[in-house]
């Protein structure tokens, strides 16, 4: 089950991705996502990783409804 665990990470991950893309810009989520630092692997790194793996775009996150059809995994 550790894979199934995996899988409902990823879509809480992207989940709380697509909720702060559709914020302001200037929200404090989103400027968060901007790099300060360079730790060795970064959140949006992860992030880019499970929307490609996913078959997903930044810009998909926008339309929520559709948004979490696409990321959902379903329960284990």
């Amino acid at each position: 089950h550790v894979r199934c665990f995996g899988d409902k990470v990823r879509e809480a991950r992207l989940r709380w991705f697509g909720h702060v893309q559709r914020r302001d810009s200037e929200h404090i989520g989103r400027r968060m996502l901007r790099p300060r630092g360079r730790p060795k692997r970064r959140f949006m790194d992860v992030v880019k990783e499970d929307m490609k793996l996913v078959g997903v775009r930044e810009e998909e996150a926008e339309d929520r409804v559709r948004w979490r059809q696409m990321i959902c995994c379903g329960d284990p």
